[in-house]
């Protein structure tokens, strides 16, 4: 892929995110292990938007971003910077900056905790 193909904007297009690993689960497969670990997709990808939210705490059983940080999951985007999202942002919002080319504004106030 190439920055040309991020229409919705380098600065508003997320690279890659913590994720999600659930208390006393470290290093169990699929939802940790290597990422070279070829036997689970899981272990190097996270789905983001309306049907994953970010994980609210650390026990919860799901494929998605999360952070042991206790407000916020850390992000990098496609623009070079990292940025925290809060931990209770729309999930709405969460897709549209998982999305490269939906053409939709992201609200203003997405980054207030």
């Amino acid at each position: 892929m190439k920055f040309a193909d991020i229409t919705d904007g380098l600065s508003n297009t997320l690279l890659v995110g913590e994720k999600h690993v659930p208390l006393g689960h470290f290093g169990e497969g699929p939802l940790d292990s290597s990422f070279y670990n070829g036997d689970y997709f899981l272990s190097h990808s996270r789905p983001a938007g309306p049907d994953y939210p970010l994980a609210q705490t650390l026990t919860e059983i799901t494929p998605v971003f999360g952070s042991y940080h206790t407000v916020s999951v850390q992000f990098g985007f496609c623009d070079g910077s990292v940025r925290p999202l809060p931990r209770p942002i729309s999930p709405v919002t969460l897709g549209l900056l998982a999305s490269i080319n939906d053409g939709q504004p992201i609200p203003d106030d997405w980054e207030q905790p």
